[in-house]
């Protein structure tokens, strides 16, 4: 039982919640300053830590919520007692996380892109939102029947209070290229979701994004890491993947419906990324 929880984890909740404590560093360059797509936020039950958010120092007690918004900046400080270092429970949303449920109202992806939104930092002594976040964090942890579930449900909760209480529609000055350079290839990426059971090409993508094809792969590229062509074939894996797990189909119905033509060379590219076969991975 405690296997196929682990597995349900895995599968059908694409999120990261783990305890942690703010490390002790020396100084903002050994903390590493982190940048990454994903929506940070950081639940602090005990201690007391100091944050930097973008250009903004921060101190956070227990009680208080901090949200890191996609591509911000942020590294922890040094914390004048290291005896009070707080602890916190940490979310690591993916900006899809409701897509597949079908609530419109919580496209993440729409709201912090496209939409040029954001939200505010710090939420100190907010008791619902608190509430509601060590609420998920004790489901995740407990793992009892349908936890994924109500922890999926409790998460739209924290969100739709997160949007009605610090939602902020203004571009801070200090907005990162990358969060720039990001919104360019935006209509790319929204496509290749969209459409990655189609034939893509590189050229339709940079007419998308309304830029020359050698300035796009090359933005493309930095942002993102890779191609254009490999993250349209690891985004139709994945999607393979969670058919594979979830879903009854045949692998060759899986591997059509995620746009390879033909079900041997899916089977290999999916060996390849994964470590095993459809059929084991299926097992």
């Amino acid at each position: 039982m405690k296997q196929e929880s682990k597995q349900e984890t895995e599968f059908r909740l694409p999120i990261k919640i783990v305890n942690a404590k703010t490390p002790e560093i020396q100084s903002i360059e050994e903390s590493g300053k982190a940048l990454h797509e994903e929506i940070e936020i950081k639940c602090y039950y005990e201690g007391v830590s100091n944050l930097m958010v973008g250009t903004q120092a921060m101190t956070v007690r227990a009680g208080d919520v901090v949200c890191i918004n996609p591509y911000e900046f942020h590294a922890n400080l040094p914390c004048d007692d290291r005896n009070e270092t707080g602890k916190y429970h940490l979310f690591m949303v993916p900006l899809d996380f409701f897509l597949e449920s079908g609530l419109a109202e919580l496209d993440l992806r729409t709201i912090f892109f496209s939409g040029k939104k954001r939200l505010k930092n710090l939420f100190s002594q907010e008791e619902e939102l608190f509430s509601l976040l060590m609420r998920a964090a004790e489901e995740y942890h407990q793992k009892e029947v349908a936890y994924t579930a109500r922890v999926y449900g409790i998460l739209a909760e924290v969100f739709s209070v997160l949007f009605r209480k610090g939602l902020c529609c203004e571009e801070e000055k200090e907005t990162s290229d990358t969060l720039r350079t990001y919104r360019l290839i935006e209509p790319a990426l929204r496509h290749i979701r969209d459409n990655y059971q189609s034939d893509v090409t590189v050229d339709e993508l940079a007419r998308l994004c309304k830029i020359s094809k050698h300035y796009f792969c090359r933005v493309f590229r930095k942002v993102m890491g890779n191609s254009a062509i490999s993250y349209l074939a690891e985004h139709r894996l994945m999607v393979a993947d969670v058919m594979i797990k979830n879903t009854e189909k045949s692998i060759s119905q899986i591997a059509e419906a995620c746009g390879f033509s033909d079900v041997n060379y899916f089977c290999r590219v999916y060996k390849n990324y994964y470590g095993m076969s459809p059929g084991k991975r299926r097992k």
